[in-house]
């Protein structure tokens, strides 16, 4: 199960090499720096470096034995894993939009304001995502589930999307792999 363990981190850090060479080629930390609220660099350092460590500590344990090795690299693994739950939950936006697609406004529409925004609409910083308009509820009533549909379009899936996936799956499969292998 040793061996196991180390082929499935091997094949998780390839994903994620390959995922990390991909983002930095594409000018992925140029544009996180960019913006506002950006993924933070530390972040995907901070991930990255822990999952070799893990490895080199796994590496070590693979050597020599020690039991307190293999709880090192599964402590380090859990650490690693949070911080790529981090990465995927800033990235993922919600709710999902098309490339390209902005709100529209509703400055010319008659607006009925919501509950927990009616101080904020007193004072005239109403922002029209926290307004209902009228023809937004006609719309709903005559075609219910239609917006909904809008937003939630399954995702095709290609490269950009099966590898993280696979990323994913092999670390949740290697953080099994390696308590079980520690706890033996």
């Amino acid at each position: 199960m040793q061996l196991a363990t180390f082929i499935s981190w091997l094949l998780t850090a390839g994903l994620g090499a390959f995922m990390l060479r991909t983002w930095l080629a594409r000018g992925g930390l140029r544009r996180e720096r960019a913006r506002a609220g950006g993924l933070p660099p530390q972040l995907i350092a901070g991930h990255a470096g822990l999952a070799v460590g893990g490895l080199v500590i796994w590496i070590a344990y693979l050597g020599c034995g020690a039991r307190a090795l293999a709880w090192t690299a599964v402590g380090l693994l859990m650490v690693t894993v949070g911080l790529g739950l981090c990465t995927v939950t800033l990235w993922t936006p919600y709710p999902a939009r098309k490339p390209g697609e902005r709100r529209t406004s509703s400055a010319d529409q008659p607006t009925m304001v919501v509950p927990e925004t009616a101080a904020a609409a007193a004072d005239g910083n109403g922002s029209p995502e926290h307004q209902v308009t009228d023809e937004m509820i006609a719309r709903l009533i005559e075609q219910p589930g239609r917006d909904y549909a809008q937003w939630h379009r399954p995702v095709p899936l290609d490269l950009a999307v099966l590898v993280p996936i696979a990323h994913g799956l092999a670390a949740i499969g290697t953080f099994v792999l390696a308590v079980m292998t520690a706890a033996m």
